[in-house]
């Protein structure tokens, strides 16, 4: 059985304002810096001020290089030492513990969200648009979707009322630059 976070437990009132009450992330510029604890994950955090509450709370997206795994998080270390939702994109099927869930409905696949329930147990699920295969698989694979979905899920966006967007940094062109010659055409005379 999976252990019981006593600080959601003493305290799911405030935990489930932090989750659904309205959130808006600080920095909109996602600029990743290497994982301190593992350099195969890539991690960039902000700021979020909360509509009701005065705690300090981060959104954080981490990234492993050179896959379409990632996460999504919100943590608010005032609160409780780890993070309070979670979305994760890959990785092996969490299993829901308790009394009142049939033994089939136990097991959730990626993608899905983490949170708590009233006892400060962990709980993971999928809402309407994971249950779908299609929209599923597509938030799997694209860490924008899964940004937007979670951010739609925890009521959380930038102030312009917009979703942050990640963009892979070996991906980015300058198609303007003007500096570097063109090894092809440059050493070219046409008679």
């Amino acid at each position: 059985m999976n252990k019981i976070n006593h600080d959601i437990k003493d305290s799911f009132e405030l935990f489930s304002k932090l989750r659904d009450e309205n959130k808006t992330i600080i920095n909109s510029d996602i600029t990743f810096e290497a994982k301190e604890n593992n350099t195969r994950w890539q991690k960039w955090k902000s700021e979020v001020e909360h509509q009701i509450c005065e705690l300090d709370i981060e959104f954080i997206v981490e990234v492993q290089k050179g896959t379409s795994k990632y996460g999504v998080k919100l943590h608010c270390k005032d609160f409780t030492k780890q993070p309070y939702f979670r979305f994760d994109s890959e990785g092996p099927a969490h299993r829901n513990y308790g009394i009142d869930i049939p033994l089939e409905e136990q097991s959730i696949n990626t993608p899905h969200f983490n949170s708590f329930d009233l006892n400060g147990y962990p709980i993971a699920y999928q809402n309407d648009v994971l249950k779908n295969d299609s929209e599923s698989k597509a938030i799997q694979e694209d860490v924008n979707f899964g940004i937007a979905l979670f951010c739609d899920e925890t009521n959380t966006k930038l102030k312009n009322n917009c979703y942050p967007q990640y963009q892979r940094q070996e991906l980015l062109l300058d198609l303007n630059h003007k500096s570097l010659p063109n090894f092809f055409t440059d050493n070219i005379i046409f008679e």
